[in-house]
């Protein structure tokens, strides 16, 4: 049997390959460590606030969080599911359109057609041909024949219907407004208590008034407002 001898060259070559190996190894080994290492510390760790790295990984930011806050506190505001129908406010449409609706003023025509022959004084004395004497005039005549038509002013409903010792026979009309019409010296009245009237209805005839008997024939009209008298001719417009 012959046995070879392995020469110096070939024992150092298999030696330093075999190093070789080894050391490329343990180097992978190592380089893979530090690969997994690198990435964890990256993933967990955030940068400190002092950290030059800041600009590049920005804090984190709760905006959103406030936003939601806001959002659910808007919805706090709204009714709740579970409130009745009478917890819920409620706004009439109706009565704020309603309350829009400006009111036009009646307008009103003369009782009858005629020239005024005394106009209303409650501060100056007038001189009454009746009585022979100066007194006040809370009232207009207008002068008329006896018998002449009286129409009523506006649309309204019957107040009262008297004989007076110094008027005759009176009838009393509420209007719109708090505006009350009394037509002095009528003669025939065609309507009775409570009945509605309206614009230009002929509500009787004239006739006689004891305490102006002395001057032309007239129908005497007084107008109150809110129990007040007024001038007649103003308050219906015609002045």
């Amino acid at each position: 049997m012959k046995y070879y001898k392995t020469s110096n060259f070939t024992k150092a070559i298999t030696s330093t390959g075999f190093v070789t190996v080894v050391a490329c190894a343990l180097i992978a080994v190592g380089a893979l460590a530090w690969f997994v290492f690198s990435r964890d510390n990256n993933v967990t760790e955030a940068p400190s606030e002092n950290s030059s790295l800041g600009e590049e990984y920005p804090s984190v930011d709760n905006s959103y969080n406030s936003k939601v806050e806001i959002q659910q506190e808007t919805v706090d505001d709204t009714a709740d599911v579970n409130d009745t129908v009478s917890d819920v406010p409620y706004e009439d449409e109706e009565s704020e359109i309603e309350s829009e609706i400006i009111v036009e003023e009646p307008t009103y025509v003369l009782p009858v057609t005629g020239n005024i022959s005394k106009g209303y004084s409650d501060t100056a004395l007038q001189y009454s041909v009746t009585y022979g004497d100066m007194r006040l005039h809370t009232g207009v005549d207008i002068l008329c024949d006896a018998g002449s038509n009286v129409k009523s002013a506006a649309d309204g409903t019957v107040k009262s219907i008297v004989d007076d010792a110094n008027f005759g026979k009176v009838i009393t009309i509420d209007y719109q407004g708090g505006i009350t019409i009394k037509y002095c010296g009528m003669d025939k009245i065609h309507f009775s208590e409570g009945d509605t009237v309206l614009a230009g209805d002929v509500i009787g005839t004239t006739g006689n008034i004891p305490s102006e008997c002395a001057d032309n024939p007239h129908i005497h009209i007084e107008v109150y407002v809110n129990g007040k008298s007024v001038s007649p001719l103003e308050a219906l417009g015609f002045e």
